[in-house]
């Protein structure tokens, strides 16, 4: 805001002067500041502002005094706001004023101002803003001044209002000059050719495209007649004329294409709009846009010879279409006929009703009076009819025709078409003589073949000579093919027929031999599981009846030096099993001693009676004798009995047979075990009393070197202790070496000890927790030896079945080892680990000490064996052969893994918790 310090020189007393002074004026802020000044030059206000409303560019604008200092900037602010002027004003259109009171808490009363008189400033249509006058308290407006006051407002707003038109027109003028570059710019530079022109056609102005399309400037095109440019052919000369007139009556053209010819004499075609310009005094010019068509009039014109040369191929193929169809069409239905003809074939079954359907249909497609089927049998030398069509039965189906009878030509057996074209005009012959008495002068003959064999002749007959045409060779080799293709079809059919008739026979058969060969099975699963020759048997005969039924059946063992049979097994049998019979009840004919089967009637037992009552009474007919031989010799006879004579085929025979020899093998590995069980228990206890003797003079020798071995420790350590002075240093050596060895002697006889008792001693077996005892044998060690630097890396162990001591025993002894193997070492380590595998508890006890040669992994668990020098290490070598026993006492096994300088493993397996005690 700026403060007024204007200074009029006008009287006060002449508004009019203020006036003339306002019309000089050509900005609003000057129009505030004079009428501030007018009003503090003719004393009418303490203090004098006027407020102007905002524009676009800013709010409400404050200009003023407070006499004759500057307006405070609370009192501008609060003038700014509209504080306190009023919210209603008069009627718009007069310079009405308002006595407005100033509130106590206004910025104005803080000056000293008491009341306002404002006057609007502003027009019948438009606000500009208020007059301000302040008064202080003791001062008020007189009549004359308040109309002074309003005189000047209403002069102030005139010139504001005057101020806002000038500035308005300036705004549009600039908006028009803007315009005319837009629209000046758009002409020049727009894609299509204008031109302006008078009513005449005289060429006013043209833009950049319009001098392209006419290839001159505009200098040259100004002043030259747009008509003229049109051709001098009388379609151009009309064009010319339309365009005149039209330019000369304003009437619009649109899209109206004219061929122009150009200044330098080239000739476009162009697609002309025409329309007419109200501009000024040029009201009589013509706005004349040109589009440049040349390419697309070329291009239609290629295009319309390219359609007529299209049409007419298209005419011309369409002929060759209609042609082409027609001979489709005859195709279609001749292959509708050879589909009839093709289902009909596959109806029938044999070649004789092929043939037959074939013909019935073969006259929809290829027209005959007579017509045949026939095959050839070469090597008979005959031909055979299979089907006629025709009114009589002469040489109907079935008929046979010798070959040299036959009409057969070199062409024909090649597999080529061939034609009787006049049998009027053949030799005389049989068969030609009685067709021509039917009637048929001409024949054609047509092939059926298999690949290269000739089958048969298709024959087509008609009534007149030379009746045949090359489409009626074709017609007919496809129908001759079609029934070519059948028979052979039908010919492989029969053979399938029959070869599928074998093979179902055959399948049956293996049906019956995978169901003998099943039961055979399952009859040898039996006598596995089975563990007495009375159970082999009973298993046997129970489960044979599914492929060989019988009513009654036993199997007897017999013993030839005892002369008794044994029965094993009964079914539905008078007799008890087990029993035995003296041999003269049992029937045992020549043929069966001799080994053969033998099927015998109940009146072949009159010579053992006591075997014929026993077939009577169970009401036997036919009883199957089969004999089981093992190397040569008769063991036993299997006898299966039906109660109908003659009951029993080959088929029998053979099941028999096989059963047989499953029993003889079967019931002979029996004996055979029984005796092998028998050795096996008589070496067990052979084997037992030989070590409990061993184990006894072990012990007895063990017991009695330790008294002479005490003595000699003793004397030892007498001479050591007491007489040592009188002995040189060779001798003292001496002394140590016979100390220490009978020290070595100590602890091999303790091994010895030792192992003589794991044979004696009765096992405890219980769950073993083999990671606590493996733990506590780790802290024995530790305790017996100098581990101080040795690792021990104890992993989590599966439990185990077995003696808690004996198992003790086994953890020492290969801890001990492990300790003492790697001593060399300067980081000595041993782990212990354990898992299941297979259903056994496998642990392993490794080292990372000298090692063994691997060669020698077996032989480490013998007695007195040692993996190194007794130089080297210390040892008795009965420790792993300690070892070794406990293991196997356990059903357990044990073995060793390890290379020179690589360390050692000692694996030893045991029984799971769960396993029985054996």
């Amino acid at each position: 805001m700026e403060a007024s310090h204007y200074t009029s020189d006008l009287d006060p007393s002449s508004v009019l002067g203020f006036g003339s002074a306002l019309a000089m004026l050509d900005s609003t802020e000057e129009v505030a500041r004079l009428l501030t000044g007018a009003l503090r030059s003719m004393g009418l206000a303490d203090l004098q502002a006027v407020v102007l409303d905002p524009d676009a560019d800013a709010g409400p604008r404050v200009f003023g005094s407070l006499g004759t200092h500057p307006l405070p900037a609370p009192v501008v602010d609060e003038l700014r706001r509209g504080v306190p002027f009023p919210d209603t004003a008069d009627a718009r259109g007069t310079p009405s004023h308002h006595r407005v009171e100033v509130p106590q808490e206004s910025a104005l009363a803080d000056q000293g101002i008491d009341h306002l008189a404002t006057v609007r400033l502003g027009t019948l249509d438009q606000e500009f803003g208020r007059v301000v006058a302040g008064l202080r308290a003791d001062d008020t407006h007189t009549s004359l001044q308040l109309s002074s006051l309003q005189m000047m407002a209403a002069q102030a707003s005139m010139a504001l209002h005057r101020i806002a038109l000038h500035r308005e027109q300036e705004s549009q003028q600039e908006a028009l000059r803007e315009s005319e570059a837009r629209y000046r710019e758009l002409y020049e530079n727009a894609p299509v050719a204008y031109l302006s022109a008078t009513a005449e056609g005289e060429i006013r102005m043209t833009n950049r495209r319009a001098t392209e399309l006419f290839a001159a400037s505009e200098d040259a095109l100004t002043g030259r007649s747009i008509p003229a440019f049109c051709t001098e052919t009388p379609e151009g000369q009309e064009a010319a004329r339309r365009l005149a007139e039209c330019l000369r009556s304003g009437a619009p053209v649109r899209d109206d294409e004219v061929q122009l010819c150009l200044p330098d004499g080239g000739r476009v075609w162009v697609r002309l709009t025409m329309r007419p310009i109200e501009a000024g005094d040029r009201a009589s010019d013509r706005l004349i846009m040109m589009v440049d068509v040349t390419e697309r009039r070329r291009m239609e014109s290629a295009l319309r010879e390219a359609r007529n040369e299209l049409e007419r191929r298209v005419q011309e193929r369409t002929a060759a279409l209609e042609q082409a169809n027609e001979h489709l069409e005859q195709r279609t239905r001749r292959l509708q006929a050879l589909r009839d003809i093709d289902q009909a074939i596959l109806a029938a079954e044999s070649p004789e009703e092929i043939a037959t359907a074939t013909l019935r249909r073969a006259r929809e497609i290829m027209p005959f009076h007579r017509a045949s089927v026939s095959v050839v049998d070469w090597e008979a030398e005959r031909a055979q009819v299979l089907a006629t069509r025709q009114k009589d039965e002469t040489l109907a189906g079935g008929t046979t025709i010798p070959l040299d009878a036959f009409f057969l030509t070199d062409a024909l057996r090649a597999g080529e078409a061939d034609t009787i074209d006049d049998l009027a005009a053949q030799p005389s012959s049989g068969v030609a003589e009685t067709v021509k008495d039917l009637g048929v002068r001409s024949v054609l003959c047509l092939p059926m073949m298999d690949d290269e064999e000739l089958l048969g002749l298709l024959q087509i007959g008609r009534t007149r000579p030379q009746a045949f045409t090359d489409e009626d060779r074709r017609v007919g080799t496809e129908l001759a093919d079609h029934l070519a293709i059948a028979l052979r079809q039908a010919h492989l059919r029969q053979r399938v027929e029959t070869r599928t008739a074998a093979l179902e026979q055959a399948n049956d058969r293996l049906t019956h031999q995978t169901q003998r060969l099943q039961t055979l099975r399952e009859i040898d699963q039996a006598v596995l599981a089975a563990e007495s020759p009375e159970e082999i048997a009973t298993e046997a005969i129970r489960r044979v009846r599914a492929i060989l039924p019988y009513e009654s059946a036993t199997v007897t063992v017999t013993d030839w030096e005892a002369g008794t049979a044994h029965v094993l097994a009964a079914a539905d049998n008078v007799l008890a099993a087990p029993s035995t019979l003296p041999l003269d009840e049992v029937y045992l004919s020549d043929t069966l001693r001799a080994g053969d089967t033998e099927v015998l009637s109940v009146e072949a037992y009159a010579s053992v009676p006591e075997a014929e009552a026993r077939m009577q009474e169970m009401g036997l007919q036919s009883i199957l004798c089969v004999p089981m031989v093992v190397e040569e010799q008769v063991i036993g006879v299997v006898h299966v009995g039906r109660t109908q004579p003659t009951a029993f085929a080959d088929e029998d025979r053979r099941v028999g047979r096989e059963l047989a020899d499953h029993m003889a093998i079967a019931l002979r590995q029996s004996q055979l075990l029984e005796e092998v069980q028998a050795q096996r228990e008589r070496l067990e206890e052979r084997v037992q009393e030989r070590t409990e003797e061993l184990e006894s003079f072990t012990y007895s020798v063990s017991h009695d070197l330790r008294t002479p071995l005490r003595a000699i420790d003793g004397y030892t350590r007498i001479l050591k202790e007491d007489h040592a002075d009188q002995l040189d240093e060779e001798g003292r050596r001496l002394l140590n070496v016979v100390h220490e060895s009978t020290q070595t002697m100590g602890t091999l006889i303790d091994d010895l000890l030792t192992l003589s008792r794991l044979g004696r001693h009765e096992m405890n077996r219980v769950t073993i927790d083999m990671e606590a005892l493996a733990q506590e044998t780790i802290d024995e060690v530790r305790r017996a030896h100098a581990t101080e630097a040795v690792t021990f890396d104890l992993a989590a162990l599966p439990a185990a079945a077995g003696d808690q001591s004996m198992i003790r025993h086994v953890f020492s002894n290969l801890l001990a080892n492990a300790v003492k193997f790697t001593q060399t070492e300067s980081d000595p380590r041993i782990e212990v680990r354990g898992e299941v595998r297979d259903g056994k508890r496998v642990f392993v006890v490794r080292d990372n000490g000298v090692g063994f040669d691997p060669d020698r992994a077996d032989a480490l668990f013998g007695v007195f064996e040692r993996a190194h020098e007794a130089d080297d290490f210390e040892g008795t070598g009965v420790g792993l052969a300690i070892v070794d026993r406990i293991v196997r006492r356990h059903n357990g096994r044990v073995w060793a893994k390890g290379k020179e300088g690589e360390g050692a493993s000692f694996f030893f397996a045991l029984p799971s918790p769960d396993t029985e005690t054996p």
